[in-house]
C-alpha cells in the first residue's frame, strides 16, 4: 500500500511539472512581446549596472549615488546627442523625403531602358497624388500613427522603469530567481546568472563600440565623396548597426536612393564607401573587438533572427542577438557542462579503486 501511494506522489509530482511546463510555454507564447519588453528592460540594467559599478568601485560611493550618476550621464548623452543632431539630421531627413520623386523620375528612365522595366514603368501611375490617400483615410492613418506613437512611449517608459528597478539592486532579483529552485542547486544558478550578466555586458560593449566606429567612419566617408544628406545616412547606419547581418543591408536601401539624384556616378562611390565600410567592420572590427567579448555564431544568429523577426516583428529582431548569447551560456552550463559533461568531470570507479 505504501508503494502505491508513492508511485501515485510520484505520478502526480510529475503531471504537475509537465502542466506547469505547459502553462509556461503558453503563456510564452500568448505574451511573447511582454517578455521581450522585459528583456529590453533586462539589458538597459545590465548596461546601467555595468556603468554603476564602475563608479561605485572607483569613487567608493554608494549604488543609489553611482546609478543617479549613471542614469544621468547614458539619459544625459542620449538626450545630448539627440540636441546636437536632430536640427541637422532632421533638416536632411526632410530633404530625403523631397527627393523621392526625383528618384522615382530617374527610376522610371532608367528602367524605360529596357523591354522588362517598361512593362513595370507601365504599371506605375502616371500621376502620383492618386497613390495618396483621402480625407477620410488620412485621418484614420493619422490617429493610427497617435496610437502606435502613445503606445511607443509607454513601451519606452515600461523599459526603462524596469531597467532601473532592476539596475537598483540585482542580488535581489538573481536570489529570487534561485530560489525558485532546489538549495543544492541554487549557487549553481547564481553562478549561471552572473555568467549570463557578464555575456550580455560585454555583448553592449562590443557591439556600442562597433556602432559608434561605424557611424563616424560612414559620416567622414559620404562627406568626402560629397553625398548629400551625409549625416542622415550616417546616422541611419549609426543605428541598424545595433542589428547584425540584417541591419546592414536595410541601412543601405536609403543611401541607393539618395546617391541616384546625383547620378550614377555617385551611386558606384557610395557602394563603394559602404560596402567598404561594412567589409572593413565585418572582418577587421567585430573579429577584433568581439574576440574579447562575446562571439555569436553568423549562421545561427540569422537564423534566430529571422524568426524572432517572424514571430514577434521589429522588436524581435532587435533582441535576437542578446537573446541568442543569453540561451548559449544557459545551454552551455546547464546542458553541456552539468549534464553531457557531468561523467567526465566526476572520478572514475577506476580512478577511486586505483
Amino acid at each position: 500500500m505504501q508503494n502505491i501511494h508513492r508511485y501515485a506522489k510520484r505520478v502526480t509530482i510529475a503531471a504537475f511539472i509537465v502542466l506547469l511546463i505547459a502553462t509556461i510555454f503558453y503563456t510564452f507564447n500568448r505574451h511573447l512581446y511582454f517578455f521581450l519588453l522585459v528583456f529590453a528592460g533586462i539589458l538597459l540594467a545590465v548596461l546601467l549596472s555595468g556603468i554603476t559599478n564602475w563608479f561605485v568601485n572607483k569613487l567608493h560611493v554608494r549604488r543609489e549615488v553611482g546609478l543617479l550618476i549613471s542614469s544621468i550621464l547614458f539619459f544625459g548623452s542620449i538626450i545630448g546627442a539627440f540636441w546636437l543632431l536632430a536640427p541637422t539630421v532632421g533638416k536632411q531627413v526632410q530633404e530625403m523625403r523631397s527627393t523621392v520623386p526625383e528618384v522615382v523620375t530617374q527610376l522610371e528612365g532608367w528602367l524605360s531602358q529596357y523591354g522588362w522595366g517598361q512593362k513595370i514603368v507601365e504599371q506605375m501611375p502616371n500621376d502620383m497624388s492618386k497613390v495618396l490617400p483621402q480625407q477620410q483615410a488620412l485621418f484614420s492613418r493619422l490617429s493610427g500613427v497617435v496610437s502606435s506613437t502613445l503606445s511607443f512611449l509607454a513601451d519606452l517608459l515600461i523599459v526603462i522603469i524596469t531597467g532601473l528597478f532592476f539596475a537598483a539592486n540585482p542580488p535581489l532579483y538573481t536570489r529570487g530567481v534561485a530560489k525558485l529552485f532546489p538549495v543544492r542547486y541554487r549557487s549553481r544558478v547564481l553562478e549561471v546568472l552572473q555568467k549570463c550578466y557578464e555575456t550580455l555586458k560585454l555583448w553592449l560593449v562590443g557591439m556600442l563600440a562597433a556602432m559608434t566606429i561605424i557611424g563616424i567612419s560612414t559620416a567622414i566617408g559620404y562627406s568626402l565623396i560629397g553625398l548629400n544628406l551625409a549625416f542622415a545616412l550616417a546616422f541611419i547606419a549609426f543605428l541598424f548597426a545595433f542589428i547584425p547581418n540584417i541591419g546592414p543591408w536595410i541601412a543601405g536601401i536609403p543611401v541607393v536612393l539618395v546617391s541616384l539624384t546625383q547620378g550614377p556616378q555617385m551611386v558606384l562611390y557610395s557602394l563603394l564607401v559602404y560596402g567598404g565600410i561594412q567589409l572593413v567592420e565585418s572582418y577587421w572590427i567585430t573579429p577584433i573587438i568581439f574576440q574579447k567579448t562575446v562571439d555569436l555564431p553568423p549562421a545561427l544568429l540569422l537564423f534566430v533572427q529571422v524568426l524572432f523577426g517572424i514571430v514577434q516583428g521589429g522588436l524581435g529582431l532587435l533582441l535576437a542577438a542578446p537573446i541568442l548569447a543569453v540561451i548559449i551560456v544557459v545551454v552551455d552550463e546547464f546542458y553541456v557542462k552539468d549534464f553531457l559533461e557531468s561523467d567526465l568531470q566526476a572520478p572514475s570507479v577506476e580512478t577511486k579503486s586505483g
